[in-house]
């Protein structure tokens, strides 16, 4: 009997370790919520580009005339025409942030090009050179030989491809978001020759620009989340880099509000 009753303090005093072990472990779980907690939102921003024919943009807009901001119907109608080989989709953005915060997402090729050239100079100083049979006469071709080609002094960097900005906020209701956006399309198509000089070797010297091509949006909305919206209808470049108003894209927005858990 006094062996039993030395155990029960032992094991009184076990169980207490063990429940002040567990109580600060369940202190300690990051993952545990307070009574009171509410989940935060996210915001997913999906920007997608869809080009058709002019007339076809016209037919569609007087088929689907709306007086919401919705415009399900009409991407809907775009992604069967899609389908079947009638509108094609340029590009797709999408990015996720949190409610209040700017997030950005891009997919670019960083070109480099010269925007400002020494021009073409003679040296100050310099020994000519006189023909054996004629010492009086320079030699003008000697001195051309001798003219310092343009040469690149200033640079600049181009995003070349697709970038998208935004800042959205959700309200209270966690239904509308407050959205500011800035969807953007870039293509280098080709270079702008402003000045040529062939020197006397038959080398060619350039002063050159490149064209760029952008379609972009920079607007601010406020929408349903889960709902599309048309926001702009701009021109694609044509195969010389140069706007095409016989075919036109059209550009929708869909915010999808989101909770943690």
């Amino acid at each position: 009997m006094d062996l039993k009753k030395a155990w029960i303090p032992l094991l009184m005093t076990g169980a207490c370790v063990w429940l002040a072990l567990a109580q600060e472990e369940a202190a300690e779980d990051p993952f545990q919520k307070p009574s009171d907690w509410v989940p935060p939102r996210l915001v997913r921003v999906q920007v997608e580009f869809v080009e058709v024919p002019h007339e076809v943009l016209t037919d569609l807009l007087l088929e689907f005339e709306q007086e919401s901001s919705d415009t399900t119907p009409l991407r809907r109608k775009l992604h069967e025409m899609a389908g079947k080989g009638e509108a094609k989709v340029i590009d797709t953005l999408m990015v996720t942030a949190r409610s209040g915060e700017k997030a950005t997402v891009e997919s670019v090729d960083e070109f480099i090009y010269p925007t400002e050239y020494e021009p073409l100079s003679l040296p100050t100083t310099v020994n000519e050179p006189r023909r054996s049979e004629n010492p009086g006469q320079r030699d003008l071709d000697i001195l051309k030989s001798m003219v310092n080609h343009t040469v690149p002094t200033s640079f600049e960097t181009r995003n070349l491809g697709s970038t998208l900005e935004i800042a959205a906020d959700v309200d209270q209701s966690g239904k509308l978001v407050d959205l500011n956006y800035a969807p953007e399309l870039v293509w280098h198509t080709g270079e702008t020759v402003w000045c040529k000089h062939t020197d006397s070797l038959g080398n060619d010297t350039m002063v050159q620009m490149p064209r760029i091509y952008k379609i972009s949006v920079n607007s601010a909305l406020t929408c349903i989340s889960g709902q599309n919206t048309l926001v702009a209808v701009t021109s694609p470049k044509d195969e010389e880099g140069r706007a095409d108003r016989s075919r036109k894209v059209l550009v929708f927005v869909k915010c999808d509000v989101m909770e943690v858990k």
